[in-house]
Order: C-alpha cells, then structure tokens, then sequence
C-alpha cells in the first residue's frame, strides 16, 4: 500500500511515521506543497502548488491500493476534492485538523463539501469535536481527538544560552494575546521577559523595557531560550482558542512549568496547580500575580515542571501517534 503524506512543508524527504513501520508492503510517499516551484510572478503561488501535490497525489493512487494522509485543513481541501473526481473511495485520514480562525464563505463551503470525502480527522482538543463537527457537518465520531505527539526532545545542556541571565519565556504565534502579557510585564520590572514570536503577532504593541522579543529565528534557538528559561508564560486570546498545544508539549519536554489562559482549548494538556497554572483570558492583574508569585516560589516551579513532565512522557510522545496511526491501518485493510 502506497501512503501518501500531503502537506504544506517543503522537505520531499520527510515522511511522517515511516521509521516506525517496518513493513515493506507499505510504501511511503510525500507530496509537499512548498517544494512545487513556481516563476515568481505568479499570483497564488501557496494556492496553486497546494492544487499541484493534491493532483500528483491522488492521481498516483487511481488503479492501486493507497491511503491518502493529509497534514491540515488546507491539504484535505484539495486532496479531498481531487479524491471524490479521480479516485472516490480512497481512504483518507486528514491529520492535524486545527484552524487559528475559522472560515467563511465560500471558503467555508468548499471544506465542508471536500471533508465529505475523508474518513478520520485527528484533532488535539476535545474542544475542537464538536466545534469542528457542528461547523463543517462532520459527524462526530469520525473526529479522534489525540494529544499532540512527538519525539521526546534530547535537549543539549551544556550549549551556551542565546539569551543571558535568568528569564521566563513566551513562545508561538498562534491565538497568541501578547498585549495582555506585556501589560502584566509592565508591572513587574524585577522580571525579564523573553519572546519568540512572528513580527505580526507584536505589530503595534508597546513593548516593555524588561521584555526583548525575538522574531524569524532557527527552532534550535527558540528550543534554547525555553530550556535556559525558568518556566514559561502562554497568554491566548480567549476562553475557547484551539491553539497552544505545540507550545504547552514543548514546554513540558524541556521541564518548564507553563502559566497559560484558561481555555477550553487546553484543558486536555493543563489542570491548574497541577500541570500548569491558569489565568483568566486577558486578566493582567491575575497574570502578573502569578508570574510574580511562581517567580519566587522555585519548589512550586519545579513541582509543576515534573508533573508537566510526566504527563507529556504519558500523553505526547510519538509512539501515541504510531499506535493510533496502526489501528487506524488495521480497520481500512479489514
């Protein structure tokens, strides 16, 4: 069986589980959208390389056994479209099926009439059930909620810190609400703040004199300011933003205790005072007092880094993405 793994990356060679799987009946095949090259001038360069891998894709399965995974919404919209022409019962699981905003319009319409065509999508979040089911009319068991899962990182401790002396961290860009976090940071001028986020996400804020943001650098460094930090802050948006998960898993990897907003979207990950701590969405008063309190409170810190630990080394590691990714092979060659 041919697994085609269509996504928006650029690396022809990644392929997802294949170091998982030793079976040589399975052949192992990435379409990335990215690495499709286009003249410059072309307008809607992401949308027409995205039409590219989805049609190479599926017109490699006509006539052959094949399992279509696509890695996001977008992906699966082309994928799937291409799917119900060329090749109708071709088992598809749509991975990583999460959205920052949700779409409208015709945008909106096109996705729920090309997700009709997959069989499974993996969302992190209960939460993002029934958002996800209710707005693109996908019936509700055919969503698997399944905790952000990835290699346990080996992090290097005697590399040389990026950022000198001791700080907390906030990284990602996603439903991020930096405007709250700097304003909880502009009362807390004994606290140095390290951001890693997109150049958008700051856009227009006014950025304390104790916080030093970075933007546009390698993983490997944003990895290094979150390990030389002493523990993590993620402000989100509001009570039901999907987004953070990366972050929280990451956080917990590396031993970091993480404060973050009490949103839905993350009580999968977070149980205040056990895993983390929570804070009322865009409460500065709450924010800065907590960062303030775990800031001197180093037992606590530590405690909620080794239970964030454990729950990641529980819930998040890859082998729970192979497991699932195994039972989800078994039921489509029965």
């Amino acid at each position: 069986m041919k697994i085609l793994n269509l996504t928006d990356f650029a690396d022809r060679n990644w392929n997802w589980l294949k170091e998982e799987f030793d079976d040589p009946s399975l052949e192992w095949v990435h379409y990335p959208s990215q690495a499709i090259q286009l003249p410059a001038f072309i307008p809607k360069k992401a949308t027409i390389s995205r039409v590219v891998s989805a049609f190479q894709a599926v017109a490699s399965t006509v006539n052959k056994p094949a399992l279509l995974v696509s890695h996001g919404p977008r992906p699966a919209l082309y994928g799937g479209n291409f799917a119900k022409i060329m090749n109708p019962d071709l088992p598809h699981l749509v991975y990583s099926f999460n959205f920052t905003n949700l779409p409208n319009g015709f945008l909106h319409k096109s996705m729920t009439k090309a997700f009709k065509q997959a069989d499974r999508f993996v969302v992190y979040s209960t939460l993002e059930k029934q958002v996800y089911a209710d707005y693109f009319d996908i019936p509700p068991e055919s969503i698997d909620m399944l905790h952000w899962a990835v290699h346990a990182p080996q992090p290097n401790l005697s590399e040389p810190p990026v950022e000198q002396g001791e700080y907390i961290c906030a990284l990602g860009s996603q439903g991020r609400d930096y405007e709250t976090l700097f304003a909880a940071m502009a009362r807390l001028s004994n606290i140095k703040l390290v951001v890693v986020a997109t150049q958008e996400c700051i856009r227009h804020l006014s950025i304390p004199d104790n916080v030093k943001v970075y933007t546009n650098i390698p993983l490997t460094q944003a990895h290094n300011i979150l390990m030389h930090s002493r523990f993590m802050a993620l402000p989100l948006r509001d009570s039901e933003v999907p987004c953070g998960h990366v972050t929280i898993v990451s956080g917990m990897f590396f031993k970091k205790a993480i404060i973050v907003t009490d949103s839905k979207g993350v009580h999968d990950y977070i149980t205040n005072e056990q895993t983390g701590l929570t804070f009322e969405p865009q409460n500065v008063d709450e924010l800065a007092q907590k960062i303030q309190s775990l800031w001197e409170n180093r037992t606590k810190t530590n405690t909620l880094a080794e239970s964030g630990y454990a729950f990641a080394h529980q819930h998040c590691t890859h082998h729970n993405a192979v497991n699932y990714f195994k039972n989800f092979l078994s039921q489509i060659n029965t």
